[in-house]
């Protein structure tokens, strides 16, 4: 265990992540998009799940940032936040939920590598 705790906000901004990969792998599903669409995005929030949830248990048991799970956690909100513009006509629902939860992913995600990368160089995350 770390001899310093995470700051809460880190915590939840991980937390976030988690929660946004499981609903951009629920979205297609449950809005009736296409196969393709469904397949390629149901499975990369499932894949995305492994890498959120491990940034979260690493903060959490070690009180820094995993840089690796964090940015690949990003890299997969950028993922669903262009999914539905290559994959065409996807409907509003699909589009509109899959992308929400990118934003998240990639906002959120992307808090947490800079307070890695601070923390890494001596300063406060």
């Amino acid at each position: 265990m770390s001899e310093t705790a995470p700051s809460r906000f880190l915590v939840v901004s991980a937390a976030v992540c988690v929660v946004a990969c499981a609903v951009a792998a629920i979205v297609p599903l449950a809005t009736g998009a296409s196969r393709a669409f469904t397949g390629s995005v149901t499975s990369s929030g499932l894949l995305g799940l492994v890498f959120t949830v491990r940034s979260v248990q690493l903060l959490r048991s070690t009180g820094r940032p995993s840089l690796p799970a964090a940015v690949l956690t990003t890299i997969f909100g950028g993922w669903f936040m262009l999914a539905p513009l290559l994959y065409g006509d996807t409907g509003f629902l699909p589009t509109a939920g899959v992308q929400l939860a990118g934003t998240f992913i990639s906002t959120f995600g992307l808090y947490v590598v800079v307070a890695g990368l601070a923390s890494e160089a001596g300063g406060t995350p």
